[in-house]
């Protein structure tokens, strides 16, 4: 079995990737480039040693003429504690041996909904074809490990969930949370629960919720802002209601909800389709839940209806990371912090896709923008995946 340097960290780079997959519990989708058939053989073996410690099996699968559609085959298989090695995507028979890659773009959120962790050993030839023949599903790829020389992607990840830039459809005060918290409280305790006092009870939860958010207090805000929708007149005001669903959503997706989060949004779309809050935030969803295609569409969306809005622009730079489409990403993040160069939101996302691509010279250069008076706890951001260069050049 190869025992080289180079090899070696490949290898514990794909088992420290499902590692992290299983830590979080979601899905990983990795490509390892190879170039023989002993490679992979010992990459597999090498592989399976690695997954021991982390009490799960390699589970291979060969793809054949008679059996290409791999989603299904791992449907039909026990998933428990597997991760799945699957190689011979050019076997897969049919018009230029290309059934395996389309069945692969056709059922490719099977893998995300179903917390797939897979690694996909492909050729040089075999990554071209999955690019060009399944463009959707190699959108998806978390990760890719180049096993054939020392053109290995960078141990930086491109793989991260960018910062998003939260704007509380309300308005809030920034100075004295605390101060602002009690005033509000004894305002609504005065308030008679009459129907003509209805709007001032709403707008009160709103700002209460706000405030909580403003402190990360989600249970809070959450408890806040149902009491706001409870507080709704029995005449719908259709513009009223989708604010606070927007607001619920933002709280949801804070606490990782995002089924929930999603549920919300669709109700506040049919009050409000053309809001633009309710646009950024469904295409955040969808990208939190691995629908990127659909992300896209819906920021697209946002963004014409108001092209001055960073944070459609903040939010379109996240899902064009996540498609691994670098360039658009960093033009994005650059148009957000163009339209509103006070929040730093932006720039942080712009440098972590720099350091992603090993680019850190370039990464620390965007975040000496940022003023001294407006960066964020970068401590606490640098735990984030995706983010630990923060704590080597900040």
């Amino acid at each position: 079995m190869r025992q080289g340097k180079y090899f070696t960290q490949q290898i514990q780079q794909l088992a420290t990737e499902i590692g992290f997959a299983l830590q979080w519990q979601g899905p990983i989708i990795l490509l390892a480039i190879y170039r023989s058939s002993h490679v992979l053989d010992d990459a597999e073996a090498s592989l399976a040693a690695q997954l021991t410690p982390l009490e799960q099996d390699l589970a291979s699968i060969h793809v054949r003429s008679d059996s290409f559609n791999i989603a299904e085959i791992i449907a039909e298989t026990d998933r428990e504690n597997k991760v799945f090695s699957i190689a011979d995507l050019d076997q897969g028979g049919g018009e230029n041996h290309a059934d395996a890659y389309r069945s692969l773009n056709l059922h490719r959120e099977y893998f995300i909904e179903e917390n797939i962790r897979c690694v996909f050993w492909v050729t040089e030839r075999e990554a071209q074809q999955l690019s060009l023949i399944a463009p959707d599903f190699w959108a998806f790829r978390h990760r890719v490990i180049d096993l054939v020389g020392h053109r290995a992607t960078p141990n930086r990840s491109a793989s991260f969930q960018g910062l998003v830039w939260t704007e509380w459809p309300w308005h809030v005060f920034k100075n004295d949370t605390k101060t602002a918290l009690t005033y509000r409280k004894q305002l609504l305790e005065k308030l008679p629960d009459k129907p003509e006092t209805a709007l001032m009870r709403i707008n009160l939860y709103a700002e209460i919720a706000g405030l909580h958010v403003q402190e990360e207090n989600w249970a809070q805000a959450l408890e806040a802002v149902k009491r706001g929708l409870d507080s709704m007149p029995a005449v719908t005001l259709p513009e009223l209601e989708a604010r606070l669903l927007v607001c619920l959503a933002i709280i949801l997706l804070q606490m990782e909800h995002y089924s929930q989060a999603h549920a919300a949004l669709q109700k506040a779309v049919l009050l409000a389709p053309d809001h633009d809050d309710v646009l950024t935030l469904l295409a955040q969803v969808n990208r939190l839940e691995g629908r990127r295609s659909e992300a896209l569409a819906y920021i697209k969306k946002a963004i014409r209806l108001q092209p001055e809005r960073a944070a459609s622009w903040n939010e379109c730079g996240n899902i064009y990371a996540d498609l691994g489409r670098i360039a658009q990403a960093l033009d994005a993040y650059q148009k957000a912090f163009d339209i509103f160069p006070e929040h730093v939101v932006p720039l942080i996302n712009k440098s972590a896709v720099l350091a992603s691509t090993n680019r850190l010279n370039e990464a620390q250069e965007v975040l000496a923008l940022v003023p001294a008076n407006k960066m964020v706890n970068l401590r606490r951001i640098a735990k984030r995946r995706g983010f630990e260069f923060l704590a080597e050049i900040k």
